[in-house]
């Protein structure tokens, strides 16, 4: 194919030069376009021919692009127009925006009061209930503390009672041996 256009092309333009020196010594006229004309013709055609599929693919794939933009600038649209009307309604309906948003402000407020007040309480009532406890292991740790002190003093006073005088010596050390047998 392409050397018989490399052909063609030389034998063209063989023939147009060959005429072209005939034509060198007259006057010119619009016939002496004839062949000129020819060759663009014949040109023309064989790039139409040669570009038609590719410019045919290239607009069909410009036109399916621009057809799927229109498409989403279309959706996008509608989606602006959508988020426009909720927002003019909500601007027409501030009035009952702001009581609203002033009513659950006050009962969100109402209810962290009543949680936090029971929580309060629950807090109370568990610090109550460790302090009596705590006084309470504190209570039995003191009068143990004191029934041994006391016992020491008991114990120490009779130890002295007792090696002081030589008569409850004899019975204590009797009753010792006795206990032991």
């Amino acid at each position: 194919m392409k050397y018989s256009f490399y052909t063609l092309s030389i034998f063209l333009f063989t023939i147009v030069n060959a005429l072209a020196e005939e034509a060198a010594h007259h006057e010119p006229s619009v016939m002496d376009l004839k062949y000129p004309f020819i060759n663009f013709v014949v040109l023309v055609g064989f790039i139409v021919y040669k570009a038609k599929k590719p410019l045919s693919e290239m607009f069909t794939k410009k036109a399916e692009d621009v057809k799927s933009l229109m498409e989403s600038a279309e959706k996008q649209s509608k989606d602006a127009n959508q988020r426009l009307q909720e927002l003019e309604s909500k601007i027409k309906n501030i009035d009952s925006e702001l009581i609203k948003i002033s009513t659950d402000y006050e009962k969100d407020a109402a209810t962290f009061a009543k949680l936090q007040n029971e929580e309060t309480d629950t807090t109370i009532a568990r610090m109550k209930k460790d302090i009596e406890g705590k006084l309470s292991g504190e209570r039995n740790e003191l009068i143990e503390q004191l029934s041994h002190e006391m016992l020491d003093l008991v114990v120490k006073n009779t130890q002295k009672t007792i090696g002081t005088n030589s008569e409850l010596k004899n019975k204590a050390t009797t009753n010792i041996i006795a206990g032991m047998k």
